[in-house]
């Protein structure tokens, strides 16, 4: 029988590992932790967290995301620029090409279809 999967208190785990980048550095590579909470077929849910950096991003999947902390300013291979704050909510299209600059340490709460 499927159940509920749930990640309680997000904003507050303690439990994030280290996990691979999730782009190319810029520069130093910032310091990326996760904690996976559901994985089945070709999706999967987590929270996610990086300290201050530039990352490229080249992303073969679709990712829904919601900011807990941190800023971010997302630009893309053509130049839009997208700033995210604590709060905000938003997907990064299949095929999504650009630079992520974490200004102040991120923390998102992630949904990710392959």
């Amino acid at each position: 029988m499927l159940e509920i999967s749930v990640q309680k208190q997000c904003a507050s785990l303690t439990d994030l590992v280290l996990t691979e980048s999730f782009g190319v550095p810029v520069g130093p590579l910032p310091k990326q932790t996760d904690s996976g909470f559901f994985e089945q077929d070709n999706m999967f849910s987590g929270t996610w967290e990086c300290e201050p950096g530039t990352l490229e991003i080249d992303l073969d999947l679709m990712e829904f995301c919601h900011l807990l902390k941190g800023h971010w300013i997302l630009t893309s291979e053509s130049g839009q620029v997208t700033e995210v704050k604590a709060g905000d909510s938003w997907i990064f299209p299949k095929g999504w090409k650009g630079t992520g600059e974490v200004i102040e340490t991120v923390r998102k709460v992630y949904f990710i279809l392959t």
